[in-house]
């Protein structure tokens, strides 16, 4: 099979596929801070070794860096490290079938800020825990961890979920690099969970045939400019 026979199926699949894709909704508990608390969160879970007590500020802990938006945000406070995480179900947002298919991803997206105390400041990122059945961990992915000086900045980043994955563990994570006040700031957390049906067949094969038909008449338009070059 020619090289462009291959990428045009692939293509096929991937738009047969992309038919089929579930939306989902911000699967957080208070994701921006708005209850003025940190409700929904568990503050230095154990597991990840954290004693900076991160928790919510409106402004005032660092004067000029206000919340992203609404009233409140996130913040590490103080000490080396500190996190702040939720335990999120997928039971109800995507079936077992469509996460052992390998084609459920999870798309996490914050915003970040650190006062500024020159390169690098205190940063803050994201980690994910896949759990399974059991509450183990099958892996984790963690986004970039940055800083930001003078204006909130945008992580947005997609993953796979493997395959047995029933729950997501989202772990907000405060990192000190200067002082003693872990002056970095986190708002408005989202985590989405999307499926991508498994094509049916008319869909698939419509979409072969589609790709088949371009190559066809791309094969004759080359035979005949071959023939009209011969004459």
């Amino acid at each position: 099979m020619r090289a462009t026979t291959r990428t045009l199926l692939a293509l096929a699949l991937l738009m047969a596929l992309s038919r089929g894709a579930l939306g989902g909704s911000n699967l957080l508990v208070n994701p921006g801070a708005e209850t003025g608390s940190t409700s929904g969160w568990t503050v230095d879970n154990p597991l990840f070794g954290g004693t900076s007590n991160p928790s919510v500020d409106n402004g005032s802990f660092d004067p000029g860096i206000n919340p992203h938006s609404g009233s409140y945000d996130f913040y590490g406070h103080t000490g080396p490290f500190g996190t702040l995480d939720q335990i999120v179900s997928l039971s109800g947002v995507v079936t077992n079938g469509q996460i052992d298919s390998g084609l459920t991803i999870a798309t996490v997206s914050f915003w970040v800020q650190s006062l500024n105390q020159g390169n690098p400041s205190d940063s803050a990122g994201v980690s994910l825990y896949f759990l399974n059945s059991s509450d183990a961990v099958i892996s984790s992915v963690t986004t970039p961890i940055i800083y930001s000086i003078g204006a909130w900045q945008n992580v947005t980043e997609t993953y796979m979920i493997p395959v047995e994955t029933r729950s997501i563990d989202y772990v907000m994570e405060f990192v000190r690099y200067v002082g003693n006040d872990n002056d970095s700031f986190v708002d408005d957390n989202s985590l989405v969970v999307t499926a991508s049906a498994v094509p049916e067949p008319s869909s698939f094969v419509l979409g072969c045939l589609g790709a088949l038909a371009v190559i066809a008449y791309g094969s004759r338009r080359r035979k005949s400019r071959a023939a009209a070059m011969t004459v």
